[in-house]
This record gives structure tokens, sequence and C-alpha cells, in this order.
């Protein structure tokens, strides 16, 4: 250990450092003591000296003086002859008082001016008579520095940085180092709880997301605003996400994607004329950025960790005659269609029956529709209504494209003009499309296409805007069951066992997977992958580009039905004859859960989002799995 006044040299040249035992710091020369180099062992040492020039002469003898390093005078270290493994400091003089008695006399004399400081006598060894080191005693260290420990401080370098750059540098920490610096001290865990910090913690998740437009037009009561009681350094605006606009408007960003535009207000009252979208902020209401995210996040976790061991409410819905064969929800509702050859719209919060409409003469197979249509500003009309968009097919081979009309505010107000109380629904149909030979099994619709497949082995593609034929791709030898749909590109699913992707554009066929083996019933196609399910009562997960199965996925007994897969989650659930629901994690190919109990007949068709499965089954029923029960989960998508 250093001598303590060997701490002022502190400011000496940063020059003059030394590395400790090999690792990646320097201390100062002034505050280590170094060991020489070890003896060689095969020399003799039975007389140590010093130069000439350190000998001081004390009448007629001479004593050896201490070793100077630096500015410290410190004692030597040598090994012991007792021990190899051992580096044994050598004794003060006083312990070689019987052998040295006139030395020991001379040191010690009080008429000795001078003389006040402390030495030491260095005893010598013939390290040749030593045996050699045969390597058990592990790796000596020839250079040791010993580190005045008490003249090395820490820093709270985040407590001494501004704020800003405080927070931005908690904003790459992951849960569990956040809940570490809330224990740290007071103004960590000020810091570590700032609102900020907790909002990029609830992006970081994969998929998590919220919509905070959509959850206000549907009635939601914005408790979650942070309090003025709430700890924030900055508002909770600081991100390492992207913000765009001008100096009146922030963007809320995640991963990139756009979330949330909204006026920022410097006051933190709520106004009841608040409201975002198409309706304008009225002064001093709250801004987005200051949503509460750390209950947001208790939430969110809460709700993940239901869906891998927590019991759903299950809520069952009749109304059908016959088998329900197809299903579609958005937020507020369930549109169903059935072999009855009607369908009907339902409330997601209470089952209960909002709309039934009939177009088709036969059953309805399949139906899909643009998801939130009357929470998009651009949907309204000049009565207040707001317009979707359906299309759905049935065993009659025709597709029946639908106009739906909700209440202007979607489930928080109605309109008097169109006489829709709130949640009300209405459809008209607006064309018919006709082509297919054979009942029409499944549809798939974007902003620019729909796609329909049928018994006759074809795959039709329709200009949404125009209603007109694009195209037919031919290929197949038995029915098309189901058809994929992105970004131009259209896969489809045929009882002949085979998968076929094609380009819309030049109408050519891309690929053929095969690898089930019977025929295919159901098929995802979101981002780069497809996943399949078949007769073979398999899942297959595939790369679109390359064509090479990735996964293959084994638990269901019969034909595998109907697929809904969520791509940032990773999360799938599939339904199949066997009469069960099965949640898998596609990221392992494991299976998370299995639900027996739902139906009590073959399930035909099953959707989930963030909160809840819905099924459909040839038992006439609806399921809804609700793993959101006494969890507001109105902001999560």
């Amino acid at each position: 250990m250093a001598a303590p006044d060997s701490r002022r040299s502190l400011s000496a040249d940063a020059r003059d450092v030394v590395l400790v035992d090999g690792a990646f710091s320097a201390v100062p020369r002034n505050l280590t003591v170094t060991r020489p180099s070890s003896p060689v062992p095969t020399m003799d040492f039975s007389l140590i000296s010093r130069p000439t020039s350190m000998v001081q002469a004390n009448g007629d003898d001479h004593q050896i003086d201490y070793f100077e390093y630096g500015h410290d005078k410190s004692c030597s270290f040598f090994p012991s002859p007792s021990s190899r493994s051992r580096f044994d400091r050598i004794s003060p003089c006083r312990s070689a008082k019987g052998l040295l008695p006139r030395l020991w006399d001379a040191l010690s004399s009080p008429g000795k001016k001078g003389k006040a400081k402390a030495n030491y006598i260095i005893t010598t060894f013939d390290y040749s008579e030593l045996p050699p080191l045969d390597g058990e005693e592990g790796e000596l260290i020839d250079e040791a520095c010993y580190i005045d420990a008490l003249a090395v401080t820490g820093i709270d370098i985040l407590s001494r940085l501004p704020p800003e750059i405080a927070l931005y540098l908690l904003l790459f920490l992951d849960l569990p180092s956040i809940l570490a610096c809330l224990s740290v001290s007071k103004r960590w865990r000020t810091l570590a709880a700032d609102n900020g910090v907790w909002k990029e913690l609830f992006y970081q998740k994969a998929g998590w997301q919220i919509d905070l437009d959509r959850a206000w037009v549907r009635g939601w009561d914005g408790m979650r605003f942070v309090s003025n009681s709430t700890p924030s350094i900055v508002g909770g605006w600081i991100s390492r996400t992207p913000s765009f606009g001008g100096e009146s408007r922030f963007t809320v960003e995640s991963r990139g994607r756009r979330r949330v535009t909204a006026l920022l207000s410097p006051q933190p009252a709520i106004s009841t004329s608040a409201s975002f979208g198409s309706m304008t902020l009225a002064p001093g209401s709250l801004a987005p950025l200051s949503l509460d995210w750390r209950p947001l996040y208790k939430a969110r976790l809460e709700l993940e960790k239901r869906w891998v061991s927590g019991e759903p409410r299950v809520t069952r819905i009749s109304g059908h005659t016959d088998s329900v064969y197809c299903l579609e929800f958005d937020s507020s509702r369930i549109i169903t269609g059935s072999r009855d050859r009607s369908i009907k719209v339902w409330s997601l919060r209470t089952g209960r029956l909002l709309a039934t409409f009939r177009g088709h003469a036969g059953s309805v197979l399949c139906l899909k529709f643009d998801k939130d249509w009357d929470v998009r500003p651009e949907s309204e009309d000049k009565d207040g209504l707001r317009k979707g968009f359906m299309v759905s097919g049935s065993s009659d081979c025709s597709v029946c494209v639908w106009d739906l009309y909700s209440s202007s505010g979607g489930g928080k107000r109605g309109s008097i003009a169109s006489g829709l109380t709130a949640g009300e629904v209405r459809a008209e149909v607006k064309a018919v499309l006709r082509g297919h030979t054979g009942g029409v099994l499944d549809l798939r619709i974007d902003g620019e296409w729909i796609v329909s497949c049928s018994k006759d082995a074809l795959i039709r593609v329709w200009n949404r805007e125009t209603l007109s034929l694009h195209t037919t791709f031919r290929g197949h030898e038995g029915p098309v069951n189901a058809v994929g749909l992105q970004a131009g590109k259209v896969v489809s699913a045929s009882g002949d066992g085979k998968m076929m992707l094609w380009d819309i554009l030049s109408g050519e066929r891309l690929r053929t997977f095969e690898g089930h083996d019977r025929g295919l019933a159901c098929i995802e196609f979101k981002d780069d992958l497809i996943v399949s399910g078949s007769n073979d009562c398999k899942i297959k997960v595939w790369s679109a580009t390359t064509g090479e199965c990735l996964r293959t996925l084994v638990g269901h007994d019969l034909l595998v039905r109907a697929l809904s897969f969520d791509p940032p989650t990773g999360r799938l659930v599939s339904a199949s004859y066997d009469r069960t629901v099965k949640v898998w994690d596609l990221n392992t190919g494991k299976m998370i859960r299995e639900f027996r109990n739902s139906h009590v007949s073959h399930i035909f068709d099953v959707k989930f989002d963030v909160s809840r499965i819905v099924s459909t089954s040839h038992d006439q029923k609806i399921v809804v799995l609700d793993f959101g029960q006494d969890v507001d989960t109105a902001l999560f998508v």
C-alpha cells in the first residue's frame, strides 16, 4: 500500500502511469509500489548489496539503508524460504536483534541524529537450494502493483450529468437495470421513474404498440394521463426514436412506424373537447406524450403473462342457426358468416347482436372488411356517417362487395340524421363479382386488390377501385382452399397439397412449395413468412423468398382448419377439427397453450388480437377467450 503522502501526487504527469496487473486501468506511478522481478533460482544470492552511492557511513560500521521508490520509502519484498507460493514482508531490525546487536544499538541510539526514519535489514537466501517449480503453484506475477484504495474514489456520473443526458443514457437499459436504478438513490430513482424512460421500455418489447386515436374514438376516458404528482424530469418527451413535424406538432414513433400525431400543450389539464384524428385538440388539453407509461407497461406485461399461464374469461355467443364458417373482428365488433346464409355483426365487448345482413343465396364461407373503419377521419361522409368496406364469398360462387355504415364516432355517440344509434352498423351490397364456377372458399383484400379463390381451382384478382377483373391464376389441380396477399404477391394453398406464389402485376408463378403429405386447408402470409395448415395435421412455416421450410409444428390430431399469425410477437394461433385451439411461439416452435373445451364440434375459423382469441365452429357458437379482464387494454394493439 502506498504511503498516505503519495495521494498528493495525483496531479503528476498523466504519462507517468502503469497498468494494474495487465487490466484495462492505469494508476499514477507515484501511487504504486512495484516489487522487483523474482530472482532466477539458479543464481546464488548469498550477498545482496546496494550501489556504493546508497551506503551511508556510520562510524566504522556500514549499514544497509532502505530502497527508495519515487517519493515514498518502503520495504522490499522477497520470497520466504518456508513457502515458494507466498511473499513475506522482510522483518524490521528488531527481528534481527539477536543476530546483529551492534547494528541494532546503533540504529536505536537516541544519540544518533538524523536516524529517526525506519530502516530495514534485507535477509538473503540461497535460491539454488529450492526445488524447481512444477507448475502447480499457479502463474506468478512479477510486477504487482499495490494501489492506495483510499486515493481512488467513485463518482456518481449520472447525477452530475444534465438531466436530459442522464435520461438519454437510461433509455438504453432493460427492465432489470431500470428496476435496479430505482433502488440506488433518490436522484437515481427520480431519473429511472421518468415517463420517457418507461415509454422507451414499452417500445423495446417486440410487438408492443398503442393506438391513441382509436382508443379515444372508442370512448376511452383518458385516465392514464400523467398527473402533476407524477415524477418527470423533462415531461416524458425524451426518446431515442425520431420525431417529425413542426414546432407545434409531435409524432410518437415506434421503431420507425408512425403511431400518433397531436398538438403539444404546455398545460396538464384534460379538456372534454380534446380529441385526436379529425378532431381538434382544444387549448389546455393534454398531449399524447404525457401518457403515463409506467402503468401502461405494467398492464401490458400482465397481459403477456396471462397469455402464457392465465385463465381467460370465456364468452359464448349464440344467434346463428347453422354452422359459423368465418369471422373477422376489430376493436369494437365481430362480423361472422354462416351456413344459414347470413352475415351478423356483434358487439365485441358485450356480445350483443348489432346487425344482420343477407345478400348471398348460399352459405357464407368467407369474408373480410376494413377494420376500425369508423376511426379513420377520411371515412366520414357529408351525413356524418363513417363508411367502411367489406367483401364476402359464398357457395353460390359469387363475391359480394358491401358498403358498411356506422355512426360518426363509432361507439362513442350516435348520428340522428342516419337513425343509427351508438355502435350500430348498416350495410348495402355495392356490387357482385362473378366469374368463379365453384364456391368461393377464401378472400383477401388490401388497398388495391381483392383476391378470391374457389373450388374451381382458380385464383382471381380484382381491382378494388373499379371492381374489374385484373388477372386469373391457373396451376392448381384441386380446389384452392386459402389465399394470402401481401405487397403485390399472392400465395395460394390447394387441396392438391401444393402452395404457389404469384406476382399480381406480371401474372407469373414465382415458386411452388411442396412438403405437406396431404391437402392444404389454410394459409397465412405476412412479412417473409408463410404459415400453412394441412389435412396431415401439421403446420409448416416457410420462407417466401427461398421457398425453404423453416419449421414444422406437430400437435393437432385432425385437419388444421384455421391459422392466425402476428409477426412482431411471433405468436401463432391454430384451430383444428380436433376441437382444440392452440397457441404457438414461432420463434421457438413450442406450443404455449391449448384450449380443449371451447367448442363441442369442428372449429372452422380463429382470429386473435392483443388480448383475446375468437373462434367459430360447427356447433353454431362464437367463443371469445378474453385475457384482458380487469386490465385496461383500450390503447393496446
